[in-house]
């Protein structure tokens, strides 16, 4: 689960100008629903995220730490992924609408890959809010350089994010998520001449990735803060996925979640 999530917190942050943070406790399904294609998918994710806006703009920050499925030789941590951004206000067009220059770095480590290939972003990105600070929604727009990793060549690519958030129902329920297309490397079987069966090997393809979550605030949720969700994540992606040899690359993976936001 690789997730650039929950700028759902950036609005009330704006409003306090204080540090938001929040942690997520996700069950993964996908182990459970493919489970030829993916029984070596995580079966759970615990998430980190941070927020903190200030004068010039905001710093954002999440870790996920991804833990062993079926594997009964490791219980252990299978991976560790970090995105690190900061967007530096360019211009305040009026009470709903900054325009903003956006960097953004990811990477991290895989007890199978040894580590995710690094990229770091650079761009314009659009932030909107209704006055009432119920709905969001953000807009970037990225040159993308990937550096080099193993066999995996450094090279420039771009990324186009969406983020969103609306709470409604007084508050009760969350609707946030994102949607991200970039280029990149991407695990695929490969027919290789010779060979008796396919092999995996990266490939640079159009990547497509969108993480919807749905929230029930059940405890505090008319506050920013100190408030106890639980909810749903679906990630539905043909990247950061164990392709099925020959027969799927497109996976739709449901977690049921805790969240805590401090």
């Amino acid at each position: 689960m690789k997730k650039f999530v929950v700028y759902s917190a950036m609005l009330a942050g704006c409003v306090a100008a204080s540090a938001q943070y929040n942690v997520q406790l996700h069950y993964d399904l996908g182990h459970n629903l493919y489970s030829d294609a993916e029984a070596q998918r995580q079966a759970v994710t615990a998430t980190f995220e941070f927020l903190k806006p200030d004068r010039l703009g905001s710093t954002f920050m999440f870790i996920d730490l991804d833990f062993h499925g079926n594997d009964t030789n490791n219980n252990g941590a299978m991976g560790a992924y970090c995105d690190l951004s900061r967007d530096f206000t360019v211009k305040h067009v009026n009470e709903a609408n900054n325009i903003t220059a956006h960097f953004q770095y990811t990477g991290g480590l895989n007890t199978t890959a040894g580590s995710y290939q690094q990229a770091m972003m650079i761009g314009p990105a659009w932030q909107w809010h209704s006055m009432d600070f119920s709905r969001m929604f953000i807009l970037q727009v990225s040159y993308k350089q990937y550096f080099k990793h193993l066999q995996n060549e450094a090279h420039p690519s771009f990324q186009v994010a969406t983020i969103w958030n609306i709470n409604f129902a007084q508050g009760l329920f969350t609707f946030n998520g994102l949607a991200e297309t970039w280029y990149g490397y991407s695990p695929d079987f490969v027919s290789i001449p010779g060979a008796p069966d396919p092999v995996l090997i990266p490939k640079k393809k159009v990547a497509f990735l969108a993480e919807p979550q749905f929230w029930i605030n059940v405890i505090g949720r008319e506050r920013p803060n100190d408030r106890l969700s639980v909810g749903t994540e679906w990630e539905i992606s043909n990247n950061f996925i164990y392709p099925s040899q020959g027969t799927r690359s497109f996976f739709i993976n449901p977690t049921l979640a805790l969240k805590y936001t401090f």
